[in-house]
């Protein structure tokens, strides 16, 4: 796959736009991982080991295989799925890499869960995305267990810099703006961007958040098996928990 990318032409002049590339982006991510460590591990096997053990891009095993909840679909009115056109029946199928009406099967499926696809196929509870989120933005202990931070104040601060300019349509996502950082941090968001500035994390496939908001030290995620096929926003339950963590933020700052 990445050699496939190493090849694959611009479609259109770098810096003149930008485009949601949320498959490719993984393996380009995994590959540097990969050829950066000294023991050169897979992307998966280096986040377990040196990130969180229960955060799994590739299933080792039966028995993490069987602690796995299954992806359920929220009911959606499909009376009109006939009248959607081709390009935004390819957008929401991932190029017809989950075709719509299959992608539970696929995204259940044991084949699916083993292979290592950094950006589609991660699977873990939201304490552990959390965390991971937590040392980038500063060292952590917990349990008596210490772990230093992922990331350096200023390497984070270049990382969450912004590189796309603020409401630029996204060319792979309906035109619809979305704003990135060099790290590949979703800078803004219409729900966890009420922090203010300094936030950065992003959204995912159904409803599923997570973010850091460094002022505060502050790490969260929330992730969901109940998948909406066409959501392009947050799970309103997570939206209202977001919410909350505002209210008493501003309760602080009073």
């Amino acid at each position: 796959m990445t050699s496939l990318l190493a090849t694959q032409k611009p479609h259109w002049t770098p810096g003149t736009a930008h485009g949601y590339h949320g498959h490719t982006i993984g393996y380009a991510g995994g590959e540097l991982v990969r050829r950066a460590d000294p023991h050169h591990r897979t992307y998966g096997q280096f986040v377990r080991d040196e990130l969180d053990s229960e955060f799994y891009v590739g299933i080792p095993n039966d028995e993490v295989e069987a602690r796995i909840s299954p992806v359920t679909r929220k009911q959606v009115d499909t009376s009109n799925a006939r009248l959607i056109d081709s390009q935004t029946e390819k957008s929401l199928s991932c190029s017809g890499a989950f075709p719509l009406g299959r992608s539970l099967m696929i995204f259940n499926g044991t084949r699916l869960h083993q292979a290592e696809m950094p950006s589609v196929n991660g699977i873990t509870n939201a304490r552990s995305l959390a965390r991971i989120y937590s040392l980038l933005i500063g060292d952590i202990n917990e349990n008596g267990k210490k772990q230093k931070r992922l990331l350096s104040e200023k390497t984070l601060i270049e990382a969450t810099k912004n590189i796309t300019p603020t409401g630029e349509p996204d060319q792979n996502w309906y035109n619809m703006p979305t704003t990135f950082g060099k790290g590949g941090f979703q800078l803004y968001n219409d729900y966890f961007n009420v922090f203010g500035d300094g936030v950065f994390g992003h959204s995912g496939y159904g409803g599923s958040c997570a973010f850091a908001f460094p002022p505060h030290k502050l790490a969260y995620a929330y992730v969901c098996n109940q998948l909406d096929p066409v959501a392009f926003t947050i799970d309103p339950r997570s939206v209202r928990v977001i919410q909350a963590i505002e209210n008493i933020l501003i309760g602080e700052n009073k």
